[in-house]
């Protein structure tokens, strides 16, 4: 709908790096996250960038293997979108955890633990695994 798109043009919200540890936090300690032996959000590198191609991503560092999540500010811009992106990249930090992670970005096993994550918390599988925002 035309309305809703200009409405969320509208909305920003300014992330920080400590807003993204506090969602990290929450979702840590909710189902299924709570389960999988994530490691505390003081292990993990957080940071805001403004990538138009992305709404969020999660990497390890070579050294440390300190896992890094990085959200865009352009891309997210509400509650809703920055819960579902840090989910989104907890799955990814999972897979590197346990060692299931592979060169397809979202492979069988990413989608299995998105469609619980769907399930839990009530959120659309379609459009949790792959978001880019528009124009």
């Amino acid at each position: 709908c035309q309305r809703d798109r200009r409405l969320r043009s509208h909305m920003s919200l300014l992330l920080t790096p400590d807003m993204l540890a506090a969602v990290y936090d929450y979702l840590r300690a909710c189902p299924p996250f709570k389960a999988w032996g994530l490691p505390l959000s003081d292990e993990v590198a957080f940071a805001v960038t403004k990538h138009r191609d992305r709404e969020a991503d999660h990497n390890t560092h070579l050294r440390t293997n300190e896992h890094i999540i990085r959200v865009s500010s352009y891309a997210v811009k509400t509650t809703d979108g920055l819960m579902q992106a840090m989910a989104h990249e907890m799955i990814h930090a999972r897979q590197v955890i346990d060692g299931s992670e592979s060169r397809a970005q979202h492979n069988a096993e990413f989608k299995r633990l998105a469609r619980r994550v769907c399930r839990i918390h009530g959120w659309k599988y379609d459009t949790f695994l792959d978001w880019l925002p528009a124009g």
